[in-house]
């Protein structure tokens, strides 16, 4: 019973076990979020691109933005993968210094 008023009194974090889960949950939510993105992005190109190209013609030139549109997307993934990876250190970090003050604190 003592285990429960701890946990409701925010005395025990459940936090130490559930960050590693959110973390690859997020890691690997990422990709699908970055694809979303892309697909948003596709109606918003064909506007913006020449006549040839939203035609389909045969004779149309192959499109130049395609290699900067993957360059982005690329550097869109990597880079949301990076600030989620620093957002879970910066919260097992502060976990951390919660468990050392504790320690400082109560001595065990």
């Amino acid at each position: 019973m003592q285990t429960l008023v701890d946990f409701l009194a925010f005395r025990h974090f459940i936090s130490p076990a559930v960050l590693p889960v959110c973390y690859v949950l997020g890691a690997a939510g990422i990709p699908f979020v970055v694809w979303l993105a892309v697909q948003r992005m596709v109606p918003f190109l064909g506007k913006q691109a020449a006549g040839p190209y939203r035609s389909g013609a045969e004779d149309a030139p192959a499109p130049r933005y395609r290699g900067r549109i993957l360059f982005w997307c690329t550097l869109l993934f990597v880079v949301a993968e990076i600030l989620w990876r620093i957002l879970f250190e910066y919260l097992a970090a502060f976990l951390q210094m919660r468990d050392a003050l504790l320690f400082l604190v109560n001595g065990h």
